[in-house]
């Protein structure tokens, strides 16, 4: 990827060829060429600083007058032969024009049988009836159909999930709290759609929700307390699963992809000593009980958080964070347990301070004295103490390693003046006033990757800086894509790709960024809305990124000059 990347900007300085030539004479490699060298060469590159730099600039001129034909050939042998690594390309872009007034489109993957989009069309829907447009793409991007639902007005959109060749969409009645509850599946197999209409005697403030076979299941909390239901399509029936409204727990995941006919619920659940363990649940699809197991952590620790995974074995992987006794905002470090194995013996943890890449992020004096630090007390036998807030994604089953992605991030704040607005008679911000603290968002750090087989047991980990990033809500930013003997990570900031290639715990290629693909060749971004883009797994290595550009073009004939466009852009990792 170095090289190739070298190779595109070639013709814009020809310094970096220069570059090169020099760091072979710094290396003495001017007329061999082995593997060993072309490893020395790649981390020289990678690791190069300014003062290197500078150093090169220098010798420039000295190269190129001193410059024969052997070290001419020595170079173009080394760019010709360089490894093919991996790749990064965006065949395909799809764009819908749209006008000041837009409103955002919801994207689900079907996997390899396209996109779904869909959306309210605010200008048909009236106070009796709600007009929804939906749009399917193939994996080309092309429209296969476009099609208008009309529902009750007294439904609210809150949330969809893609199973087995359907999409669910879920409205309820009331805007905070659910009351009856429908249900619209569209089939890709009869291209048809379905409405079920769940009337819920228990209004519910929904939080979770995913489909499975002939099923949907759906939590959240009633009075404070946690409450799942599952409803039955070809039953059409709903009913409230036992076993939680009276434990004092929190839901955490409902987990639908599992190599049997049954979904696992995970739920948090806080013990009289006030410390936390984790139970998960076992349901079929109309909602028989099936098992329950619980997982209670070692003395003085709380498990705070839980994905899980089937392992190839047949049992249940379950990994997450844990944090000192009755702590739960900050973590220490990883969990990981198999439930065929659960006892407090058979729970593997993993402090952060343990971990040999954690620390990356850093800058390097500063990770220097953390090492140095996590060293001191190694050798005095003291606790290794590191606090941080860590979202876990769920778990990824490759081959027989198990991937967990957690994003390190910390809240952030800003100061307000808060003010008395005599018109309104209440309190509102303005320039004079008392100052008050108002969330501003979650900062992120690191993502950081492990791989555990599965008993449990740590196999390498590493971590990828992404201290640009920013959001208002928890979620998924970091994703994967696997390669024969590779891991590329990515995510998207603004329009570019960063993108960072691991072997287990090495660095293959660091931390580099692509712009997204426009359109058109003289395509040109004013203007990116930052709040709307973003980046999704699609199928295989197949990735989708999605935003709101304003663009324009002063040269393509039959281009508008100026456009506002919601796009789509195919990303695929070879």
């Amino acid at each position: 990827m170095i090289f190739r990347k070298i190779k595109g900007y070639i013709e814009k300085d020809n310094g970096l060829i220069m570059y090169f030539f020099c760091l072979t004479i710094e290396l003495n490699l001017c007329y061999t060429y082995t593997s060993e060298n072309k490893t020395i060469l790649t981390n020289f590159f990678l690791k190069s600083n300014k003062h290197l730099r500078n150093k090169i600039k220098r010798t420039i001129k000295t190269v190129t007058t001193n410059m024969n034909l052997k070290f001419l050939l020595s170079f173009l042998i080394l760019l010709v032969t360089w490894p093919a690594l991996a790749q990064i390309s965006q065949p395909l872009r799809y764009e819908i024009e749209i006008d000041n007034s837009y409103d955002e489109y919801n994207i689900v993957s079907a996997e390899e049988n396209g996109l779904f989009l869909f959306k309210e069309l605010q200008e048909k829907s009236t106070f009796k009836e709600l007009h929804w447009q939906i749009i399917r793409l193939d994996t080309s991007l092309q429209e296969t159909s476009r099609r208008e639902v009309i529902i009750d007005s007294k439904f609210t959109f809150k949330g969809y999930s893609y199973a087995d060749d359907q999409l669910v969409l879920l409205f309820q009645e009331g805007y905070e709290f659910a009351k009856d509850l429908l249900f619209i599946t569209f089939s890709i197999r009869g291209n048809s759609f379905q409405s079920y209409l769940y009337e819920n005697l228990v209004p519910i403030q929904l939080t979770e929700f995913e489909a499975k076979n002939d099923a949907v299941i759906f939590g959240g909390n009633v009075n404070m307390r946690t409450v799942v239901m599952v409803y039955n399509f070809t039953a059409r029936k709903g009913v409230v699963l036992p076993g939680f409204y009276n434990d004092r727990s929190s839901l955490l995941q409902i987990s639908t992809d599992t190599k049997d006919d049954y979904f696992r619920v995970i739920t948090s659940d806080r013990m009289p000593n006030k410390r936390f363990g984790i139970s998960v649940r076992a349901y079929s699809t109309m909602g028989e009980q099936i098992f329950t197991d619980q997982l209670i952590a070692k003395e003085d620790l709380s498990l705070t958080d839980g994905r899980i995974v089937n392992s190839s074995e047949g049992g249940n992987l379950l990994a997450g964070t844990y944090s000192a006794n009755k702590r739960i905002e900050t973590s220490r470090g990883i969990f990981v347990a198999d439930f065929n194995k659960v006892s407090q013996n058979q729970i593997n943890y993993y402090n952060y301070g343990e971990l040999e890449n954690f620390f990356n992020y850093m800058r390097e004096r500063k990770k220097e004295r953390i090492l140095k630090r996590i060293a001191r007390k190694k050798v005095k036998g003291r606790k290794l103490r590191f606090s941080y807030r860590l979202f876990v994604q769920d778990i990824i089953k490759q081959n027989n390693e198990n991937i967990l992605i957690g994003e390190a991030y910390y809240p952030t704040y800003t100061n307000r003046q808060r003010g008395f607005d005599p018109y309104t008679m209440s309190a509102s911000y303005s320039h004079g006033g008392s100052s008050v603290q108002a969330f501003d968002g979650y900062k992120y750090t690191h993502a950081v990757i492990m791989a555990f087989d599965n008993n449990g047991k740590l196999l390498w980990d590493n971590s990828f800086e992404i201290n640009d990033l920013k959001s208002f809500n928890l979620e998924e930013h970091v994703h994967l894509a696997f390669l024969e003997n590779e891991i590329v990570m990515l995510y998207l900031y603004n329009q570019h790709l960063k993108i960072k290639v691991i072997k287990n715990n090495e660095i293959v290629e660091g931390k580099y960024t692509e712009e997204l693909r426009l359109m058109y060749e003289n395509d040109e971004i004013r203007a990116n809305d930052e709040d709307l883009e973003g980046l999704e797994h699609w199928y295989g290595n197949n990735f989708y990124a999605h935003g709101v550009n304003r663009v324009k073009n002063l040269r393509d004939a039959n281009i508008k000059l100026n456009r506002k466009v919601f796009f789509i852009n195919k990303i695929v990792v070879k």
